[in-house]
């Protein structure tokens, strides 16, 4: 499997890709891996759909695609004894965290920050199976595996119609596609926001979805509703500005006022890098990296001194420079370090892992608690 990232992207750079084709439009690009990844096998697929800790859904229709059908997992294994040969998808989410061969896909996609990716969604269809033709709210990277499919795309907010064929299946009435492709094993499509898109599958075939997240404004303020540090119980006081009028249900017109004085005494800029940056790095199954108790943490640090350090596949780390301190988040964790330590952050996103002479050239009084901290929330470990 091709890893390199301007392999990935074909014939367009990082640099061009960001600016022409991120957020705004779609891009195929013809043989992104040498060939099919072949990262996991349907059966195996169909295993971890069998599993109630992990999210999943069976979607079937009729040969017109006008009777649908959706079952969510964990389903049970006599399911697919009893499905045809054709018409119907299963999709497992967030596989990456379960099957660690995907995990390799995420570091294609190093041009990208590693705290705007969300996971890696795996589709098995047969002939005729999709999902039908819809929107999605986030980028995806479609990789095709084994087999293929045809693809029909629209462009960034296309006026289209929505529809329900099943009372829990989003779609879009067919739409004009100004990309219809048939993609084969090796081959990527990256789909942006709001652009309506639709696969079926050409015999059976799998696909890999690299999905990113883009943070909302009510997860970060859930993150800062949630801080032990901000005080929420300033009170209202009436301090003469009541009238008789306000006791026949009148409400008192400053109580707006109030509340937003009190809110932006409150909400300053360090409590909103903080509040953002736990909410971009936090992980959908923290307990999928293993922890290690800091005691034992600390030991495995002054291993890493002299053999290095790697990142986890699955982590996120991410900092924000903030009055001469860097702000850092480890799987959601914040901690405040010196400024200095920002370049070994860098190197271990765009590159997966610290050398020992990296180590080395770093100031070893944060560096230690910072590898510390890393090794006991999973985000890092010892080279194997």
């Amino acid at each position: 499997m091709a890893q390199d990232q301007s392999n990935i992207l074909g014939s367009v750079s990082p640099e061009e890709f960001l600016s022409e084709y991120w957020q705004k439009k779609p891009l195929l690009i013809r043989g992104g891996f040498d060939d099919d990844p072949a990262l996991i096998s349907p059966e195996e697929l169909a295993g971890y759909s069998l599993d109630d800790d992990i999210e999943s859904r069976l979607i079937q229709h009729d040969d017109n695609q006008q009777q649908w059908q959706l079952s969510h997992g964990p389903l049970d294994e006599k399911v697919f004894r009893e499905l045809g040969e054709a018409n119907w998808t299963l999709l497992v989410q967030s596989l990456d965290y379960f099957h660690p061969p995907l995990q390799e896909l995420t570091k294609t996609c190093s041009f990208l920050p590693r705290w705007r990716l969300d996971d890696i969604m795996v589709s098995f269809a047969t002939d005729n199976g999709g999902v039908g033709p819809h929107l999605d709210k986030y980028d995806v990277f479609l990789v095709q595996g084994e087999g293929q499919r045809r693809w029909r795309i629209g462009y960034q907010g296309q006026n289209v119609s929505s529809i329900n064929p099943h009372p829990h299946i989003a779609q879009v009435e067919p739409f004009e596609a100004t990309i219809d492709v048939i993609v084969n094993p090796g081959d990527i499509l990256y789909i942006p926001p709001a652009t309506p898109h639709w696969g079926i599958s050409i015999g059976n075939s799998i696909t890999y979805s690299i999905g990113f997240r883009a943070p909302s404004i009510g997860s970060i303020l859930d993150a800062l509703l949630s801080s032990q540090s901000l005080q929420f119980d300033s009170l209202w006081h009436d301090g003469g500005k009541l009238k008789k009028y306000h006791a026949f249900g009148a409400l008192h017109s400053e109580l707006p006022d109030w509340a937003q004085d009190e809110l932006q005494h409150l909400l300053n800029r360090r409590e909103l890098l903080i509040a953002a940056g736990k909410t971009v790095t936090e992980l959908k199954y923290p307990e999928a990296v293993g922890s290690v108790n800091l005691p034992k943490a600390q030991e495995l640090s002054e291993i890493a001194l002299t053999e290095g350090i790697e990142l986890s596949p699955l982590a996120r780390i991410a900092y924000f420079e903030h009055e001469q301190a860097l702000l850092t988040f480890i799987n959601g964790i914040y901690f405040q370090f010196p400024i200095g330590l920002e370049k070994a952050i860098q190197k271990l996103n765009h590159q997966f892992h610290l050398s020992k002479n990296d180590l080395d050239e770093l100031p070893r009084l944060p560096l230690g608690e910072f590898l510390s901290h890393g090794i006991a929330l999973g985000a890092l470990r010892l080279p194997e």
